[in-house]
């Protein structure tokens, strides 16, 4: 490969490490950390810290879009997706802003609440525009926004997991 110092006769030495689930199941992680300082307990948190990254890749492909491009040359393609991003960080700063505001005001009985993902992309993307470029509505869109992402809150439900159907594809 180009700009790398292996191939495909290079053999990478790796770790196979154990991991016991809640479930109970045994979950097999590989790292190139071979060192035995890092110790095994380390991995475990590791590896639910994985998740925080694989959900916003979700985000950018699937609520996002950013595989679907807007055209076909190089830079159609590096500016669909830096305003992809874009969008992703502001609505990430507003969203967070909302979350503590919520988390601070609201006392619900049985669980915690936070904004809807997927609709607060949805609202956003209606008022991406005005936030940005307006000097007269920009507090006006903000205020709104910040009414709809209240009024749509989804539970946080700690502990869940659901079951994998490995066979389902």
């Amino acid at each position: 490969m180009k700009g790398k110092n292996y191939d495909k006769d290079i053999f990478i030495k790796v770790r196979l490490i154990g991991i016991k689930l809640p479930n109970g199941e045994i979950e097999v992680l590989a790292t190139s950390l071979t060192d035995e300082k890092y110790k095994n307990e380390i991995f475990k948190s590791l590896y639910f810290e994985r998740w925080k990254i694989e959900t916003y890749y979700d985000e950018l492909k699937n609520k996002l879009k950013v595989e679907y491009f807007s055209g076909y040359s190089k830079q159609s393609i590096l500016q669909h997706f830096y305003a992809a991003l874009l969008v992703s960080n502001i609505q990430s700063l507003i969203v967070e802003k909302i979350n503590d505001e919520i988390s601070e005001k609201e006392n619900r009985k049985k669980y915690q609440y936070k904004i809807n993902t997927s609709l607060s992309y949805a609202f956003l993307k209606d008022r991406i525009i005005t936030l940005l470029f307006s000097q007269n509505n920009r507090q006006q869109a903000m205020e709104e926004l910040k009414i709809l992402l209240k009024s749509h809150l989804i539970p946080i439900r700690p502990n869940r997991t659901n079951k994998r159907n490995v066979l389902r594809y």
